[in-house]
């Protein structure tokens, strides 16, 4: 790279910073996110494995005087986004790329769709976007420049990404065999203390997670993680099975051995998810670039391939058989988080591409076919400051409720926005939430003892904490019951009167008048943000998507209950509402 072309990575970088920034959410996104955010506002544990390295950047970050503290955990997802940006441009300039077959990659990074959604909300992905690529770009470096400082790099990017994240360890394959192809594994002492310092890396961020434990007691740590032996069943995911269980409690390959029909289900959605990042261009560019490749560089399309086929295969096959298919949608949304790492190697073959057309007939339609694929995806910006739909259903669940309610929840989603509003925004009074599929978990029971310690406990059974919620209400009188209304079945054997009551499921020994239904059915519409949600108003291919079932769940319910002839227009109005959906 010449003198003149040193600001290209800085101002991408700048660029892009300044693009996500203003497109932020100011709270917190769906899925996993409100967690994270929590996570790291009050440098706490987030469950397995933790995310040390994220929760403490995240904390550092949010004392700054940039405006909401929540909003600058999200732009921290930007900054790690727009980093990888303008390494992987780095990267492709190093492989011998021209600026617009490097430019290429970059930008489909920076704005397809998935990306840019990440890129605006607090979650982990972005920043092991980042530390993968800064990895590959240290292989390459450490390869060419053989010095004592490019190896140091390298080990840090690695023993950072394997501490920060599971599925960092997928790109190790195509590191290793770039520095095999290029002679430059390091032998001898060098590779122990290469290995060394790996490790080091790796462990440093659990080692500051220890000692801050040791220090003061966290404001949020669900899973009761005090010791260093905590620490460490906490990185190798023990109370899931291992560092390779997507669903806790499922075999390896699920519970009923390997199942083809889930593996072609995912595998038509990775290919599908790919055509909505890049597009049909961005495809056919991506299998030119890597039969370009094949023709010219075969070291470059062993470590792209490998990128590829090595990050891609193993989350198709384990999450195609632990985790179940009833709602297609939403594990389609879910799953596609993990496509992000290894969708970089086929960003990178597409500007190959760009790069071989360079070679053919010139720069100038090199870069009007790099700008023909990066303007139309530019030009549709993801936009989340000022939607806040998750954390709207929470505050819903809070008015339906009152501050010392027992309330049961089945969704990730749920439960971390309920968490968020409890620990971080102090809003929750003393709301009970009860995470159902946690009661197997020792630590939790703990851990939910000491946030309430007034709360009594039904005796342990063999599978963790009860689920007769008689026992909960006759140890805890004062205390209601509410659940998810999207799963109302687990209360209705025990209370014959489970009605809707607000956005909640209400425990009740007797259905409420058909009057009071009315009125409650009536309050909902006007003042719930869950019953006047549309479809539009979410992110396809996110899993914001599980708000459309619950926000449908609770009209369709209301709509039932509601047969009197005076409450016909109340009734269709809920039909219209759900048929928005």
């Amino acid at each position: 790279m010449g003198k003149g072309e040193r600001w290209l990575a800085p101002a991408l970088f700048g660029a892009l910073c300044l693009v996500y920034w203003h497109g932020r959410s100011l709270s917190f996104g769906a899925g996993d996110s409100p967690q994270h955010a929590l996570s790291a506002l009050t440098w706490g544990v987030s469950f397995r494995p933790g995310y040390p390295l994220y929760n403490l950047a995240g904390f550092l970050l949010a004392r700054l005087p940039w405006g909401p503290p929540a909003g600058i955990i999200s732009g921290f997802s930007g900054f790690c986004h727009a980093a990888a940006a303008a390494v992987l441009f780095l990267l492709m300039r190093r492989l011998g790329a021209v600026l617009a077959a490097a430019l290429t990659p970059a930008a489909l990074l920076a704005f397809s769709p998935l990306f840019w959604y990440y890129s605006e909300i607090a979650e982990v992905r972005a920043l092991n976007d980042l530390l993968a690529v800064l990895a590959a770009y240290c292989s390459v470096r450490h390869a060419q420049t053989r010095t004592a400082a490019s190896l140091a790099g390298l080990a840090a990017a690695l023993g950072l990404g394997l501490s920060h994240h599971p599925t960092f360890v997928l790109i190790l394959p195509a590191a290793a065999f770039w520095l095999w192809r290029q002679r430059a594994l390091p032998t001898g002492r060098r590779a122990a203390a290469f290995g060394a310092a790996v490790l080091g890396f790796c462990a440093l961020p659990y080692v500051l997670l220890g000692v801050r434990l040791h220090l003061c007691a966290p404001a949020y740590n669900p899973m009761d993680v005090r010791t260093w032996g905590d620490v460490a069943r906490l990185f190798l995911r023990s109370d899931a099975g291992g560092l390779w269980r997507a669903v806790s409690g499922q075999g390896l390959f699920g519970p009923g051995g390997c199942a083809l029909l889930p593996l072609a289900a995912h595998c038509a959605w990775a290919a599908r998810a790919f055509l909505d990042q890049a597009g049909w261009p961005g495809v056919l560019l991506s299998a030119a670039g890597a039969a370009w490749l094949a023709a010219r560089r075969r070291d470059l399309l062993g470590f792209w391939g490998l990128w590829v086929l090595v990050g891609l295969a193993p989350v198709l096959v384990l999450f195609s058989q632990q985790q179940s298919l009833w709602y297609p949608e939403y594990t389609r949304a879910e799953v596609a988080r993990f496509y992000l790492m290894p969708f970089l190697g086929l960003f990178a073959c597409a500007g190959f591409a760009v790069q071989g057309l360079c070679e053919a007939a010139g720069a100038l339609p090199a870069w009007a076919l790099a700008l023909g694929l990066a303007v139309p995806l530019a030009a549709a910006p993801v936009e989340l400051r000022g939607r806040d739909p998750l954390l709207r259903y929470g505050e819903d669940v809070l008015a339906s409720s009152g501050p010392r309610d027992i309330i049961l929840l089945y969704s990730d989603d749920l439960f971390f926005a309920l968490e968020y509003l409890d620990h971080a925004a102090h809003r929750a009074g003393d709301r009970v939430f009860l995470k159902t599929g946690l009661f197997g978990s020792a630590a939790y029971a703990r851990a939910l003892q000491r946030r309430h310690p007034d709360l009594r406990l039904p005796p342990r059974g063999p599978r963790g904490l009860s689920t007769d919620w008689r026992a909960w209400l006759r140890l805890n009188p004062g205390r209601r019951l509410f659940a998810e209304a999207l799963y109302p079945e687990v209360l209705r054997g025990e209370f014959p009167g489970l009605s809707p009551q607000g956005a909640l499921a209400a425990a009740l020994d007797r259905p409420p008048p058909p009057r009071a239904l009315a009125a409650q059915a009536r309050r909902f519409l006007d003042t719930a943000a869950i019953a006047r949600l549309r479809k539009a108003d979410l992110r396809t291919g996110t899993p914001e998507i599980h708000l459309v079932r619950q926000a449908g769940s609770l009209l369709a319910w209301y709509a039932s209950l509601l047969d009197r002839p005076q409450d016909a227009v109340l009734r269709a109005e809920m039909l219209r509402r759900l048929e928005a959906l």
